[in-house]
């Protein structure tokens, strides 16, 4: 749990009132939330999943906080999502949130996948406005989550983004936290 809060402490130097923000993996809906509390009334959140439980268990949270007037909740996989925000938001977002694996107390086969995941986050990070953030939680204790830990590090690297990296612990399969602050010159 120490990794999300510190994604969120990262995160919010990107958020203020009204601003734009991305959640690329909403499973339960707590990183939406938090999202939606930080851009307030006046802003805008759009939660992505592809799978219905996520959507629902994020839809659920919302309402009970009285967030859902600031939040688009987009049933799509995490690689799709610029076909369907508004084309105005590109540049302007200020944050983007995600959190890789599966979605827990779910079916732990349905995973985010390499490809997909490496499609999303380059997407992401040209939807980020020039002083935007972007946080990635890379799980690999699960099948899969080298592999696609891997394509995280390596696109990142290709890239040369500003990255700071956090890790769970020294395990070979803890956590991994990459916090990405937009180049000016991107």
């Amino acid at each position: 749990m120490r990794l999300v809060k510190q994604a969120q402490e990262f995160i919010s130097k990107y958020l203020s009132s009204g601003a734009i923000a991305l959640d690329l993996t909403c499973g339960n809906g707590k990183d939406t939330l938090f999202l939606a509390k930080k851009v307030g009334n006046n802003g805008l959140v759009y939660a992505i999943d592809i799978q219905q439980k996520a959507l629902e268990e994020t839809k659920k949270s919302l309402t009970h906080e009285g967030c859902m007037n600031q939040t688009t909740i987009i049933s799509t996989c995490h690689s799709e999502f610029p076909r369907h925000l508004h084309p105005k938001s590109k540049g302007r977002i200020s944050a983007v949130m995600l959190n890789l694996g599966y979605l827990p107390k779910a079916i732990r086969e349905r995973i985010t996948q390499p490809e997909t995941t490496r499609a999303a986050i380059s997407h992401a990070y040209s939807w980020l406005s020039p002083k935007g953030g972007m946080s990635i939680l890379a799980y690999r204790a699960h099948p899969g989550g080298q592999q696609e830990n891997l394509a995280v590090k390596n696109l990142i690297l290709e890239n040369r983004w500003n990255c700071t990296t956090e890790y769970g612990n020294q395990k070979k399969e803890s956590p991994i936290l990459y916090m990405i602050s937009k180049n000016q010159r991107d």
